[in-house]
This record gives C-alpha cells, structure tokens and sequence, in this order.
C-alpha cells in the first residue's frame, strides 16, 4: 500500500494505511482476550485455521494480514468481519476468493499478490469502496481479461501489476478512469511504447513505476503523458542519463523523480530538465561528496536526496 511516501507528501495526497496506528495481535488466542480492542490481526500461520468462524467475536476488526501460509482457500466466517477495510493474502496459493467476500462493504484495499490468480475474482466487483488491488507476481494472470474486469470497479485508483512476465501494457487500461498510481515494476523487456499508447487516455493518472524493468531510454512518446506528476525509475542502471534529462525537460507537470539504486556516479553536466522538480531522490547510488554538492547547488530549488 501507498509505497511512495515522498511522492504522496509532494503531490499532497496523502492516503492514510488502515490500522497504521493500531495495536497488531499475532496471536489469536490474545486478540480473543481483549476484543474491543483489535483492529490489526496479523496472524502466525498456525493461527489461520483456528479463526474461521470467529470473526464476529472482533467487532472492530480493520485489518487481516494472513501472509505465507500456503493457503489454498480463505478461512470461513470473513463476512462476519464488517469493519475490514484491508485484506493482505500475499505469499500463498490462492486461485480464488469466496463468494461471503462481497459482503465486506467497507473493503478498501486487498493485496493478492504472489498467488495463483488466473483471473480477477468477480467477488471485488461487488465492493463499493475498493480502491486498491494488488495483483503483483500471479504470473498466470491473464491480463486482458483481468483489465476488462478491473474496469468495473469505480473507485479503483492504485493498481499493482508488478512481476507479471509482461512485455507489453495491453490498451484496455485506458478503461480504468480513475486510475492515479499504476505499479509495472519488475517487468523486464516491457515496451515502454505499448506503456505510452495505452496511457495517453488515463487522464487521472499522476505516478507510473517502472523500476526494475531494464529501462535504458524514456521514449517521445512516454514524455507527452503530461498528467505524470511522479515517476519511478529505480534499479535500471543502464538508464541514459543524457536523454533522460532532455525528455523531461517536455514533461511540465513532473514534480518527483526517483532514481535510487541505479549504480550513478554522477549527473549530466547541464541539468535543464530536472530544475522544475519538488523532490529528486538520487539514494542508493555512488556520488562523490563534490557530485553531490554540484547536483544540489545546480537544483537550489529541488529538494535533493542522496
């Protein structure tokens, strides 16, 4: 969820986690002995079992974490859990979510990732607040068709589709109208082209991730989706800087730029198309200390991050 805290700060968006500030129970057995207490259960996996049914039994209950347990199935009873907003799964087998899952009106974000999804469970179009779907790593995801269902849900605004082997982004995610923040991370080969195509029309969309993807160039085309107002480069340390620079200096309304962990020594020597920008985060890589004092003095007005 909400990865991109410097960008959410920036861009003054910021979405609060469920259950960030509550108390977490990993134990059933002391969640049961205080109840009204319980908003965060992030259960030992040889917890899961012993829940089914018992949900009622947490009123207050936001947030289920049920990660890495080798889950073929979800427990039973979830629709007794009325106040969940956020459901983590990932790490397991699932291939399917049950029907009582359409219950839980108050969902808001689900986390599938790294399972066995094929395709999008059409319980999540009955969710009238979901908003956040991560599909990352579910390398049998047909996507096509899982864009086609994702288009129904309304609210839907951040979407993870990292690590999915894809090589190009098909057009139907033009569908997706209010789409803001889309993750294709850890896609490498991915044609940035396809990306451009079928995003010109996601007006709404302010963050596009492509780390780790095996970026070498920004193409022309990518530069005129003019909505981005944050764009994720991170691990592509073949990227050319030179262009790079040049393509933003075409994109007015970029205000972060995250660059970490891309093997950098240094910056091109003029730095025109990264003088409008908030927040430039440069972390995990290898500038000198006269690098980093060039960089910061040639962008007196971007908050530098080293």
């Amino acid at each position: 969820m909400r990865l991109l805290f410097s960008i959410v700060l920036i861009l003054a968006s910021q979405h609060l986690l469920i259950g960030q500030s509550a108390q977490k129970f990993t134990s059933l057995d002391k969640a049961l002995k205080v109840p009204e207490k319980v908003e965060w259960l992030d259960l030992i996996c040889e917890d899961v079992s012993k829940i089914a049914n018992r949900f009622e039994e947490l009123p207050k209950l936001e947030s289920l974490y049920l990660p890495g347990c080798k889950l073929c199935t979800l427990t039973n009873g979830l629709a007794k859990a009325s106040k969940l907003g956020l459901i983590k799964v990932q790490d397991n087998e699932l291939k399917a979510l049950p029907p009582e899952l359409s219950e839980l009106k108050e969902l808001s974000v689900i986390n599938l990732r790294n399972n066995a999804f094929r395709k999008v469970p059409k319980t999540l179009l009955s969710l009238p607040k979901l908003r956040e779907i991560d599909l990352t790593g579910n390398k049998g995801l047909k996507l096509k068709n899982a864009l086609k269902t994702l288009t129904k849900i309304k609210k839907l605004d951040f979407l993870y589709l990292n690590n999915l082997g894809m090589l190009t982004l098909p057009y139907q995610i033009k569908d997706l109208t209010n789409l803001k923040e889309l993750h294709l991370a850890d896609n490498p080969g991915l044609c940035l082209k396809s990306v451009s195509y079928s995003l010109q029309r996601a007006e709404k969309l302010r963050i596009l991730v492509l780390t780790g993807n095996e970026v070498t160039s920004i193409s022309e085309e990518l530069a005129k989706l003019n909505q981005l107002e944050g764009l994720v480069l991170d691990n592509n340390p073949d990227l050319a800087l030179d262009e790079l620079n040049q393509r933003l200096t075409k994109m007015p309304n970029l205000k972060v730029l995250l660059l970490r962990n891309n093997m950098l020594t240094k910056l091109p020597e003029h730095l025109d198309g990264l003088n409008k920008l908030a927040v430039l985060d440069l972390s995990q890589n290898n500038f000198s200390d006269s690098e980093k004092a060039r960089i910061k003095s040639a962008l007196p007005n971007t908050n530098v991050v080293f």
